[in-house]
């Protein structure tokens, strides 16, 4: 039907609008905090970041993607910085009863925007916590039968992390995170995504400051 097209395309891109806001916000954050570190003192640190991620709904960790992203950080004071977060991956949540009636195999694209204090605990090793917003894009169920457009029955959501992570150096860093849903991802069954998962981060520049002082 000529008007289901259409109305699928309507749905992704008022799904859009959110996450490319989140988007701009985070770059225009980044450009912003390093423009402003030629004077202020504090030190940040940019790089990319690969993740594998156990996730599924209601703690059920039985499914598996690759995940990757940008990350920035900028130094408060000695122990406390301010850290954010941008990933995308595809998800595959496997068979899934999306509303009564109505099952199969649930497929979305996920970009995740995570923002909280980091910590530092000392012998190179931080621990952090704070929030992710979820925005879900492309959700299709797969049945024995067709694959349908689902973006008007799923949810963005929300959700809590901590995390913990060792920097050797200045070369990478290795760290674990889990993360708990706080709504459901779905608009008529009460399911929340959980993840666990294991991240590798890149560092690409920052410490400028701290160069300048050595």
């Amino acid at each position: 039907m000529p008007g289901t097209g259409s109305k699928s395309l309507v749905l992704t891109i008022k799904k859009m609008k959110k996450p490319i806001l989140v988007l701009a916000l985070f770059f225009t954050t980044v450009y912003t905090l390093n423009a402003q570190e030629s004077t202020a003192p504090s030190k940040s640190k940019f790089g990319v970041t690969l993740s594998t991620n156990l996730f599924g709904l209601d703690d059920d960790l039985s499914s598996v993607d690759v995940g990757g992203g940008f990350y920035y950080s900028i130094q408060l004071n000695k122990r406390i910085s301010l850290y954010s977060e941008l990933d995308g991956s595809t998800r595959n949540f496997g068979n899934q009863a999306i509303m009564p009636g109505l099952s199969g195999e649930f497929t979305t694209g996920n970009v995740a925007f995570y923002f909280g204090p980091m910590f530092d605990i000392g012998k190179e090793m931080n621990i952090g916590l704070g929030i992710v917003e979820n925005y879900l894009f492309n959700s299709e169920l797969e049945t024995k039968t067709s694959t349908k457009d689902i973006s008007a029955e799923t949810n963005n959501y929300s959700s809590l992390y901590f995390d913990f992570r060792h920097q050797f150096g200045n070369k990478f860093g290795l760290g674990t995170r889990y993360e708990w849903g706080l709504n459901s991802i779905f608009k008529n069954v009460d399911r929340k995504v959980s993840t666990i998962s294991f991240n590798l981060f890149l560092p690409l520049g920052g410490n400028r400051n701290q160069e300048k002082e050595e």
